[in-house]
């Protein structure tokens, strides 16, 4: 749905349910909202490369971010997923951006953003992280290309935190 398609509220108003603008079914839920670019005159915008879904169960799908530019009223099916498994996040990529995947054990994964290929839409995935039975993904996030002045925030479930540097967090192959 397109931003500009959704009616302006007041700060004071309570809003809507999303919902009410989305045709969603029984056992679906928003999980990531994702702001697209727009064509420039004509000219599309050629930094924002692709799209990076991730799942609970650690699949990984990368897609052209074109593909996403006209979407119909009722939506398109962008990734298959297993029984039992949900997309935990959706987020764009550039060339030489990196993807940093942690799981609810405290595992964590970061690799280049070309180690995963292109696919279509029907495709399922491919495997971003290996899991134990017990463990699921509960975050995902992008490194710019060059960014390793940053630092990664770890929670945990109690409230306690870890912050470090991500020079700390090599990358690697998934």
């Amino acid at each position: 749905m397109k931003m500009y398609e959704i009616p302006e509220a007041r700060r004071a108003t309570r809003g809507k349910s999303i919902m009410n603008f989305l045709s969603l079914g029984a056992n679906e839920k928003v999980t990531s909202i994702l702001a697209m670019s727009q064509d420039k005159g004509g000219k599309k915008e050629q930094s924002i490369s692709s799209l990076i879904l991730v799942t609970k169960d650690g699949t990984v799908k990368k897609m052209a971010a074109a593909s996403f530019k006209d979407v119909r009223r009722s939506g398109i099916i962008a990734m298959r997923l297993d029984k039992g498994d949900q997309l935990i996040s959706a987020l764009m990529t550039e060339k030489g951006d990196e993807v940093m995947i942690a799981t609810a054990e405290g595992q964590s994964i970061r690799f280049k953003e070309s180690d995963v290929r292109e696919m279509g839409r029907t495709a399922g995935g491919v495997t971003g992280i290996k899991l134990k039975k017990s463990d699921e993904v509960i975050g995902v996030d992008v490194v710019k290309k060059d960014q390793d002045k940053g630092a990664f925030l770890t929670m945990s479930a109690n409230g306690f935190g870890k912050k470090t540097d991500l020079k700390e967090y090599k990358a690697q192959k998934r």
